[in-house]
């Protein structure tokens, strides 16, 4: 087949020639639908992406979350390792993104074959490195159209900043995200976990389901360049916008935006009080305090003045009860508070256990509870086990591409 379809032959450096593609009776398109789906799990019959193909050129963390979904809802992902020439992934980040994938480690060659034999490809390493291992997103759309092309970097493929390495601390700070976050008074903060390259993982996988259904439609892919930066800018919410339209520069506001609108230690941990002006009386009758509502306190803007006042208050209605007695008071006066949940009460959490959030992943350290799918109304394939690195080259190799006549022992 010439020009942009699958079965295109490609050298590989190992001397065989390899066919992008695999021609079958029920598949039209030239792919075997019998080995479309990875073989971890049963598929669930209405996985949306049930049939596509996913090749990720394993590296970080925003490539690998973005791969997960896709995963997930049902896409056949085979992750390409040690082509990466940045940080890769701890072991827990390992058990957590990796599960469900199956794990090829292939020359320049096959690697190329696999692309073209792909629905999405998907990758986070510096710009230029996809070109330096024979598979330049161009070159590959040039050759199937219907491609699409997720490159996942700092700062993009273009632009001053383009060839800066990056950490998840330094995306969060060059984004605004971390000038936002902490008290004034003192030196910005980094949230936990690596919340900037999730984000970009985020963007990631919505950027990919968009192009591939685009693709689906008019057979067009495209080449998406996203920029971490980009992805953290993006979500700054009135931040940006009142900047620009020049009002002051927002300081940090810490735990509290203001003394009814915070986070507030406890008995046993910590509480978020959430109170708007039509909500103030119902606080403080909360806190057995109903004549604060009835003198200057009940006035927001006498409140934006005494902010340490009703803050004192307040420190002591929380430290005199637990988080289970403040959210039952909450409920009872009608008052917006929250409690600040470690991730081992989120394991044990019957909310999220009756959503079906956690899944089972099994690793050679014995089973590991991790996050499942994201949101229920969709179709999602449980992600079963971890693979060990490069155990799925040859089935994928069988799978996806076709080597010619006697090429393969």
């Amino acid at each position: 087949m010439a020009g942009g379809g699958r079965d295109a032959a490609i050298p590989g450096e190992s001397g065989r020639a390899v066919a992008a593609g695999r021609a079958g009776p029920d598949d039209p398109s030239g792919r075997s639908a019998l080995s479309a789906a990875a073989p971890d799990a049963d598929l669930d019959d209405d996985a949306p992406l049930d049939g596509v193909r996913v090749l990720e050129v394993g590296g970080g963390i925003a490539a690998a979350f973005a791969a997960r979904q896709l995963a997930g809802f049902g896409a056949d992902v085979v992750r390409v390792e040690g082509r990466h020439d940045g940080p890769g992934l701890t072991r827990a980040e390992e058990i957590y993104l990796v599960a469900g994938k199956r794990r090829v480690v292939v020359d320049d060659g096959e690697l190329r074959a696999l692309a073209l034999a792909s629905d999405i490809v998907i990758e986070d390493a510096r710009p230029g490195r996809l070109a330096e291992l024979g598979a330049a997103p161009a070159d590959l759309r040039a050759l199937r159209p219907a491609l699409v092309v997720v490159s996942i970097t700092p700062f993009g493929q273009t632009g001053p900043s383009r060839h800066w390495k990056s950490t998840n601390a330094v995306s969060f700070a060059m984004g605004g995200i971390m000038s936002l976050t902490g008290d004034h008074r003192r030196e910005p903060l980094l949230t936990g976990g690596s919340q900037a390259e999730y984000l970009a993982g985020l963007h990631g996988f919505a950027a990919a389901v968009t192009a591939w259904f685009g693709a689906t439609v008019h057979g067009e892919g495209d080449w998406i360049d996203l920029s971490a930066q980009e992805a953290a800018a993006g979500m700054l919410e009135l931040y940006g916008p009142s900047t620009a339209y020049g009002e002051p520069v927002r300081l940090r506001m810490g735990n509290q935006t203001r003394a009814e609108w915070g986070i507030y230690p406890c008995l046993d941990g910590y509480i978020g009080l959430f109170a708007l002006q039509r909500q103030i009386r119902s606080l403080f009758d909360a806190m057995g305090q109903p004549e604060l509502g009835d003198g200057p306190m009940g006035d927001a803007v006498h409140r934006l003045s005494h902010v340490d006042e009703l803050a004192a208050h307040i420190y002591a209605f929380t430290l005199s009860h637990t988080r289970e007695e403040l959210m039952e008071l909450g409920r009872r006066h009608r008052v917006p508070m929250g409690v600040a949940l470690t991730p081992a009460e989120l394991l044990e959490s019957p909310d999220l256990a009756t959503r079906g959030l956690w899944e089972t992943v099994e690793a050679a350290e014995g089973p590991a509870t991790v996050p499942g799918r994201p949101f229920a109304g969709l179709g999602w394939r449980p992600l079963g086990r971890l693979h060990q690195t490069g155990a799925d080259t040859g089935a994928v190799l069988d799978d996806w591409v076709v080597a010619e006549p006697g090429s393969r022992a």
